[in-house]
């Protein structure tokens, strides 16, 4: 098994150190706020479940499968609880939940600073001394193999049969060790306002399982738990979170391992508990649900708690590393669905009795606002998203919808159309295209086309493509005004002047 575990560590750092070489931890970038919120309150929760039947005391074969299957298939198993196992268990959990406010007294800050060492060493004192007088005793950690382990090279030369069995596996693992380890430390990345380079988390991972194997380790990741602890602790840099916690498992496991064999474990599993309470985000996803109520925004930007409860539920059922990438896959077809399917919004002035708009540009807005007034006659709309192959059809559809209701309603067409691109990022050759087919169609039919508020690539490629054609649609002398116009009151002007100029005609 020994053998077995250093040539899986070493296959996982390898392939963690080649994601980092080949720079693929842009693939992070998918994990969405939301998704990674409800992952992690959901491997909280996990971690939680898994630390219960130890703290109640119960026999090794009455706790097999955890506390959830436990109260699901076996619930007579809990009459084997060990009463002085809890009783010990809810006092150490008391004290590591209220220790803070200990801080505010000053003789008595250092046992806030250092409860867990404080109740380690505490509850060992009082286990040694106690298991000599009860029957029912206290389980405690017990013998610990001392020193520290051989230096190993693994031969995969050797091990080649082993490695090609072991690699997809690897794969797995390495997948599952870096999305954990980033989702646990962009978490308190974002509480604390600093900074992870998913990068250096696939370098650091990868060298550090690469350089375990040689020690024959299995293979290593950043647990949620852990940094739970060391958040709780107060610790705020990785001296403090990985060297000195190598130099001191280093120092106990050669020197002082005989030191913990009093400890309780129900301790250690309170202590666990306590720094896994700290990862969740219940108060994210409460956001996200009253954020999620707010029918003025479009119903589309509003799924953010599908994708949080996707990646708490899916956590919760499945595992980890289903979870996140079932939360992400949701995420990401959300995304997928908004940018083929753009908000299109139709709008209207509002009204200024303060300042006439050929001083001021008027304030286009939504048409449902109260206070907004269509131009009569033209159409002007915005589009929300990138303009491309995939959704400029719906795009059109919507305009055919808008123009066949305004017929039906007023008796004749629109005389111009203006589609304001000032959220439009990013337009491709093919949605181009089918911006010049429609500007020829809706010329065939007396209807002049315009986009206005252009900006970046977007607005050289509607310059460069569309100008010149929007400049033969509108009369002779109106023709040098195309260019100078950007703004949507701009082209409101050039269609009016137009109509004005065919009329007198």
């Amino acid at each position: 098994r020994t053998r077995v575990g250093a040539v899986l560590t070493l296959l996982v750092g390898a392939f963690l150190f080649l994601m980092g070489i080949c720079r693929l931890s842009f693939l992070v970038r998918f994990l969405s706020r939301p998704a990674l919120s409800g992952f992690i309150t959901a491997s909280a929760l996990l971690i939680i479940f898994s630390q219960i039947a130890p703290m109640l005391g119960l026999p090794a074969w009455a706790a097999k499968g955890g506390i959830v299957y436990i109260v699901t298939h076996h619930m007579n198993n809990l009459e084997y609880f060990n009463e002085n196992t809890l009783v010990l268990s809810a006092i150490a959990l008391a004290f590591l939940m209220n220790a803070k406010r200990l801080k505010k007294v000053k003789f008595l800050k250092f046992v806030s600073d250092f409860k867990e060492l404080l109740l380690l060493a505490v509850s060992a004192i009082f286990t040694k001394w106690y298991n000599t007088k009860i029957e029912q005793q206290i389980v405690v950690v017990g013998s610990m193999p001392s020193g520290l382990p051989s230096f190993h090279i693994p031969s995969l030369a050797e091990d080649l049969k082993l490695v090609q069995e072991l690699f997809p596996s690897a794969v797995l693992v390495a997948l599952v060790v870096f999305l954990s380890s980033y989702a646990g430390a962009k978490k308190f990345a974002m509480k604390d306002g600093y900074q992870v380079v998913a990068f250096n988390e696939l370098i650091a991972l990868g060298m550090a399982n690469l350089l375990g194997a040689l020690n024959g380790s299995v293979p290593t990741q950043v647990g949620l738990s852990r940094m739970g602890i060391a958040h709780g602790a107060g610790v705020q840099s990785q001296l403090g979170a990985n060297v000195f916690v190598g130099i001191i498992v280093a120092a106990i496991t050669a020197i002082f391992s005989s030191y913990l064999y009093h400890v309780p474990k129900c301790v250690l599993n309170c202590i666990i508990v306590n720094g896994a309470s700290h990862l969740t985000e219940f108060d994210q996803a409460e956001k996200l649900w009253k954020f999620a109520q707010m029918k003025e925004y479009n119903w589309k930007g509003r799924m953010d708690i599908v994708v949080w409860l996707s990646g708490f539920g899916f956590t919760l059922w499945f595992g980890a590393f289903k979870g996140i990438v079932i939360a992400v896959f949701i995420s990401l077809s959300l995304i997928l669905y908004q940018v083929v399917n753009p908000e299109v919004t139709r709008l209207g002035y509002k009204r200024s009795t303060d300042t006439p708009h050929h001083v001021r540009a008027r304030k286009w807005v939504d048409r449902t606002h109260p206070e907004a007034v269509e131009e009569e006659g033209i159409l002007v709309f915005r589009l929300e998203g990138p303009l491309f192959y995939a959704n400029v059809d719906s795009v059109q559809e919507w305009l055919e919808t808008q123009e066949v209701e305004y017929s039906e309603e007023k008796g004749h067409t629109f005389k111009g159309i203006i589609l304001s691109a000032a959220a439009v990022p990013f337009i491709d050759t093919s949605a181009m295209s089918a911006l010049g087919e429609m500007l020829k169609s809706y010329s065939e039919r007396g209807i002049l086309f315009f986009v206005a508020n252009t900006f970046g690539q977007a607005g050289r490629l509607v310059s460069d493509n569309l100008e010149e054609l929007e400049g033969k649609e509108v009369a002779a002398t109106l023709r040098d005004q195309v260019g100078k116009s950007s703004s949507i009151d701009d082209y409101v002007e050039l269609v009016k002047a137009h109509l004005s100029q065919k009329h007198r005609r």
